[in-house]
């Protein structure tokens, strides 16, 4: 457990997205990795790790959101353990379940560690799973270590993702003085949020609204909105992007479509059988499948590599991205164990 404890302090420093080749140079050098290709491209690194021996591979990222201004109990780049937590901003997504997985099996592992995919994610995993494509490689079995347990190690796993969809739309009108008639944009907008019900089985969420007025006695002439949509099947769009233009083909607006991810969902899954059947063991808990969640880099996986096996299974997501994130030392040695009895039974 202490040496599970000094490999996890190496990289618990400042990551953002975009950080420096430091943070790939104390991997490969204190886990003496061999076989490495380091790829920059613009701001971004990625470090691919490959034993040609072996057909599956693991996606992780070392880039984490930003700490915010907000107070945190501890140091957000600490390492240090408080009430058999550690403290740190990224250790459940998802530093501590990338040295989880690396900690036993490094030498029986291909992996793909980028340090863009909490930002626009388009020159990381996107473009390095391109680029093996175009080299040809073979790979049939694809694991990511997103944080998709809930209350306990295993109670949760994922083999999908929903689709993200994202809508701007400006709408045009005129200034009005509050002591007169005329037409309201503000008010005209109340009658839009019926769309929220429509959208039936997916979640549609208003992420802004902005007029830029500042006088109290004055309306506007312009308003600013930005949706999300995220969904399981394109049917789902249809209906949104008809509803929508029924509603908006009388108004004065300029849109603008975004789909920033695609839906997908794993139907056969030889190895999710393993790993629930090792879950079981250890844990001694039934694992349920998680179809809800936001999108993820192991999509650009299915796409390219269509009949290929796909899962998610991570540490407990209670604390991801909010102050004082924090995770059990235990939690991460109980999946690197799990991880350890997976990957050598499929070997």
């Amino acid at each position: 457990m202490i040496l599970f404890f000094n490999s996890l302090k190496k990289i618990l420093f400042k990551s953002l997205s975009y950080c420096c080749k430091k943070i790939f140079l104390i991997i490969i050098k204190y886990f003496k990795l061999i076989n490495i290709e380091l790829i920059k491209i613009r701001k971004v690194i990625n470090l691919h790790l490959f034993n040609i021996s072996y057909s599956y591979l693991y996606i992780s990222h070392i880039d984490t959101v930003h700490e915010s201004n907000v107070k945190w109990l501890k140091n957000p780049f600490s390492s240090y353990l408080f009430k058999k937590k550690i403290i740190n901003r990224g250790i459940i997504d998802m530093k501590g379940s990338f040295i989880s997985v690396l900690f036993f099996n490094k030498n029986i592992l291909n992996f793909i560690l980028t340090n863009d995919e909490e930002s626009v994610s388009i020159y990381g995993i996107q473009y390095s799973i391109s680029l093996l494509s175009a080299r040809k490689k073979k790979f049939f079995f694809f694991f990511g270590t997103e944080p998709t347990s809930e209350n306990i190690i295993g109670d949760y796993l994922k083999i999908s993702r929903r689709g993200s969809f994202n809508l701007k739309i400006i709408f045009l009108g005129k200034i009005k003085h509050c002591a007169y008639l005329g037409k309201n944009l503000i008010k005209m907008l109340f009658s839009f949020f019926f769309l929220k019900k429509d959208i039936k089985k997916n979640i549609l969420e208003y992420t802004n609204i902005f007029c830029g007025n500042n006088t109290d006695n004055l309306l506007s002439n312009k308003l600013f909105l930005k949706l999300n949509l995220r969904f399981n099947s394109f049917y789902s769009i249809f209906v949104l992007k008809k509803k929508f233009l029924f509603f908006l083909k009388s108004k004065n607006v300029y849109i603008n479509w975004n789909l920033s991810g695609i839906p997908f969902l794993c139907y056969k899954n030889f190895y999710l059988i393993k790993i629930l059947n090792i879950i079981n063991t250890i844990q001694n808990i039934k694992t349920k499948i998680n179809f809800l969640g936001g999108t993820s880099d192991l999509r650009y996986c299915f796409y390219t590599y269509y009949n290929s096996e796909i899962f998610e299974f991570g540490l407990i997501n209670k604390s991801i991205h909010k102050i004082n994130e924090n995770c059990f030392l235990d939690d991460c040695f109980i999946l690197s164990i799990i991880f350890y009895f997976f990957l050598n039974g499929i070997k």
